[in-house]
């Protein structure tokens, strides 16, 4: 019933423009049928309208964020279970078969899809990129740029103005002052 209640506000609300309150970072697709491009993200408790860009669909992929996937369509036939990925570009994402059609669904934070068959697939934690307190340098034109590690991800930061970055044994930098 509270569900039901929730769904009546949220369709009173968007016939008269405007968005129920949300938390910041939620995303919630426009359409709900998978057919249009754009989405709302919560930023100080207010809904804002974004789009996914060209080529790109909003879709909840069955969890309750929304995600900009390509306009690829799914494998064509499928069985009950079956399961694939959706595609490089999205690692996080897969279809599941499920009463004859492809469905797509997301694997959730820090997941993603792995094709262990020809049509199975499951969800695995993301390799990380990298071991966290690892930094080098990245050279190049900006001789102050570097990438840190930080929970298995490059960050890139940058020394001082001026300063150049240099390797340093222990995969660690150091920014030479008016390198």
């Amino acid at each position: 019933m509270k569900s039901l209640l929730t769904l009546i506000a949220v369709l009173v609300l968007t016939a008269h423009g405007q968005q129920p309150s949300c938390r910041d970072g939620e995303r919630r697709c426009q359409a709900q049928d998978r057919t249009s491009p754009f989405y709302y993200r919560c930023a100080g408790g207010q809904w804002s309208l974004y789009t996914c860009g060209n080529g790109y669909t909003c879709t909840t992929g069955g969890g309750s964020n929304a995600a900009c996937v390509p306009n690829t369509a799914p494998p064509p036939v499928c069985t009950d279970g079956q399961r694939r990925c959706a595609g490089s570009g999205n690692p996080g994402l897969y279809y599941l078969c499920s009463g004859g059609a492809w469905h797509i669904y997301t694997c959730g934070s820090g997941f993603e899809c792995k094709q262990t068959a020809a049509l199975q697939a499951v969800c695995s934690p993301a390799a990380p990129q990298c071991r966290s307190g690892t930094q080098r340098c990245i050279g190049g034109s900006n001789p102050g740029l570097y990438n840190a590690c930080d929970n298995g991800r490059w960050q890139q930061k940058s020394c001082k103005p001026g300063d150049r970055c240099i390797n340093i044994p222990g995969d660690l930098i150091n920014c030479q002052v008016n390198g």
